[in-house]
């Protein structure tokens, strides 16, 4: 299997959005960050698939080159 890049945007701050702490670049929670490099890349996916309904908002201005996954474009 291939193996999955991390999201790390290079800007990593740590804030609540709404109420959940993550990091302000790639939106990955503290845990993953943590993790990242212990997981599979099955669990590895799950957090990439994830990401952009984190914070929608955050996710569009970080990635401003690629197209909000929806159910019919999630690719990774």
């Amino acid at each position: 299997m291939a193996y999955l890049d991390s999201p790390c945007k290079g800007i990593c701050h740590n804030r609540k959005f709404d109420g959940v702490l993550m990091c302000c670049g790639c939106l990955r929670y503290p845990k993953e960050i943590e993790e990242w490099f212990h997981m599979t890349d099955y669990q590895r996916h799950q957090v990439l698939k994830a990401l952009p309904q984190r914070n929608p908002k955050q996710w569009r201005l970080m990635n401003p080159n690629q197209e909000f996954p929806n159910d019919d474009n999630v690719k990774v």
